[in-house]
């Protein structure tokens, strides 16, 4: 394959436009965009509320806009439309037609949280912790396992948070009143929450300090009774898992003990016989369009999946998509592990200095080495 493949599609796909914007503005051409961001909107059923905070322009200028009643600079809100509908059109055909796919990983998640749910009971609930770096898919299954069950509450949360804050949150989240101090959300949560089966998942845990943790089991384990499942990489556990000998730390004494069973991704993606990423996952997650995938191909992506800080499987789909807009790919319709490493090269992507693969600059010195050793 031409080593710059890869990155002429991926400027050949950067131009492609829906619409363009016009190099001299008049009211007729501003109405042919007002009119295609209409359809733009109809198609997928996007309010003006939505568009309009998506442009950074209020409700009120959108619909004068739309209606070619607009006072304001337009030739600014014409560009803002049409960059808008070229940037959602080029991520629509990077969106996969199943939006989940159920790998081995999903399944082991799934299968913490509602045994997590069924070992809670009148008296407490029981703690779920996932343990993994970036690239698992975590996130992604925890987002798919709340929109699926509605009795589950899911929260992103993120180091700038304060208990107060966190715990309004998750009361924004069950649409309870999310005002007032630390006592009074968490009373009103407790009075709303009791013995309603509610799950409550915290995604990107891993800042959490003891504190955080025993409020989360004072609150919601113990007098809540509500299943809780906790997120994160591995300073979630490092800081679980701390002796609670120590002054302040003997609190996790009484979150353990709540502590169902802890989902440890890395671990598990590093057994060899783990069967994390299968043969099976890899060809969910990455057969698609009509591309095929080579078996040298398939074992490359399990072994960028497998390797810790490389992106995992984030990183194989970033190499999928740039690979599927390559104009190789119109004839050969299949995907090798050579197509694997130019993406990687090109893109100059960290996985480079994380994962051994055989690359160009690799073979070379491995000629030179056997040179060397011949005399």
């Amino acid at each position: 394959m031409d080593g710059e493949n890869i990155q002429k599609g991926l400027e050949q796909d950067a131009q492609v436009v829906k619409e363009r914007i016009p190099m001299s503005l008049t009211h007729q051409k501003a109405s042919q965009i007002a009119k295609s961001l209409k359809e733009f909107m109809a198609e997928r059923d996007w309010s003006q509320n939505k568009v309009a905070r998506m442009l950074d322009v209020s409700p009120t200028q959108l619909n004068q806009f739309l209606n070619n009643k607009y006072k304001g600079k337009l030739d600014e809100l014409c560009n803002k439309a049409v960059n808008l509908i070229n940037s959602i059109s080029r991520r629509d055909k990077r969106v996969r037609s199943q939006p989940f796919i159920e790998t081995s990983i999903a399944k082991k998640i799934g299968t913490l949280i509602t045994q997590t749910e069924a070992f809670s009971d009148d008296n407490e609930g029981k703690i779920g912790i996932i343990i993994g770096d970036a690239g698992h898919g975590k996130s992604h299954c925890l987002r798919q396992y709340a929109e699926a069950n509605k009795n589950t509450v899911y929260l992103e949360l993120d180091n700038a948070m304060t208990p107060t804050l966190m715990f309004s949150e998750i009361a924004g989240k069950i649409g309870i009143d999310s005002s007032g101090s630390l006592a009074t959300i968490t009373r009103r949560l407790i009075e709303h929450l009791e013995n309603r089966h509610i799950i409550i998942m915290l995604d990107e845990a891993s800042w959490l300090k003891v504190r955080h943790l025993d409020l989360i089991r004072r609150v919601l384990v113990d007098k809540s009774r509500c299943p809780v499942i906790l997120a994160g990489n591995r300073d979630l556990l490092k800081t679980v898992m701390q002796p609670t000998t120590r002054k302040g730390y003997e609190s996790l004494d009484q979150f353990t003990s709540r502590l169902m069973c802890i989902l440890d991704l890395d671990k598990i993606a590093s057994d060899k016989h783990g069967g994390v990423y299968t043969v099976a996952d890899i060809k969910k997650l990455y057969e698609y369009g009509g591309i095929r995938l080579t078996n040298d191909a398939i074992n490359t992506l399990q072994r960028i999946a497998k390797t810790p800080k490389s992106g995992r499987l984030r990183t194989c789909s970033h190499i999928i998509a740039a690979l599927h807009i390559s104009p190789e790919l119109d004839e050969t319709k299949s995907i090798n592990t050579s197509l694997v490493i130019d993406a990687i090269e090109q893109l100059d992507l960290p996985v480079r200095v994380r994962l051994p693969l055989t690359t160009k600059e690799s073979e070379e010195q491995e000629e030179q080495t056997a040179v060397v050793k011949a005399g």
